[in-house]
C-alpha cells in the first residue's frame, strides 16, 4: 500500500509540473505585449552641410521624467538616401512615447574592417574619424531633442557645425 501511495504523489507533483509548463507556454516567460511600453513610428532623414547623410547610427535615448521611465533605447541606420526609421524591439517598431535626445554618429568609411586581420595577422582597432561634429555623438553634448507621439512622429535632423 504504502509503494501505491508513492505513486499517487508522483503522478500528483507530475500533474502539477505539467500544467505549470502548459500556463508558461501559453501566457508566455514575462509577459507579452501587455507589459511593453507604448511605441509611436518615428522616420526622417539626415542631412548635413545640405547634403543626406549616407550611413551611420542614429539612437534615441529616453530622457529622464519625461514618459521614458523604462529608459529603452531606439536605433536606427541611416540609409543611402540619408532616410531612417527607428526601432525598439521590433525593425522599424518605432520608439518609446516621450521625450528623448537624439545622437547621431557617422564615420569615415572603413569601419566594416574593423576587427578584421590585416595581411600580417594584426587586428586595428582605432575607430575611423567622426565625418560629423562629435558633439552630436553624446547623450551629454547632443542638442538634438525629439517627442515621440503615439500617432507617428517625422523627425528630419540637420546636423550644423
Amino acid at each position: 500500500m504504502i509503494p501505491l501511495t508513492r505513486n499517487r504523489a508522483v503522478v500528483g507533483l507530475a500533474s502539477v509540473g505539467l500544467s505549470l509548463a502548459l500556463a508558461l507556454v501559453t501566457t508566455g516567460c514575462g509577459g507579452g505585449d501587455a507589459n511593453m511600453p507604448k511605441l509611436g513610428k518615428v522616420s526622417g532623414k539626415v542631412t548635413y552641410k545640405g547634403q543626406p547623410v549616407t550611413s551611420g547610427h542614429i539612437v534615441f535615448t529616453p530622457a529622464a521624467g519625461k514618459g521614458g521611465e523604462t529608459g529603452q533605447t531606439a536605433t536606427g541606420e541611416i540609409n543611402s538616401d540619408g532616410t531612417y526609421s527607428m526601432t525598439t524591439f521590433n525593425t522599424g517598431d518605432g520608439a518609446i512615447l516621450g521625450q528623448h535626445v537624439v545622437t547621431v554618429t557617422v564615420r569615415e568609411k572603413g569601419s566594416e574592417d574593423m576587427g578584421k586581420p590585416d595581411a600580417q595577422g594584426r587586428i586595428n582597432y582605432s575607430l575611423p574619424k567622426a565625418v560629423t561634429p562629435t558633439k552630436y555623438s553624446s547623450v551629454e553634448s547632443s542638442p538634438l531633442r525629439c517627442t515621440v507621439v503615439e500617432s507617428g512622429t517625422t523627425f528630419d535632423i540637420e546636423l550644423k557645425d
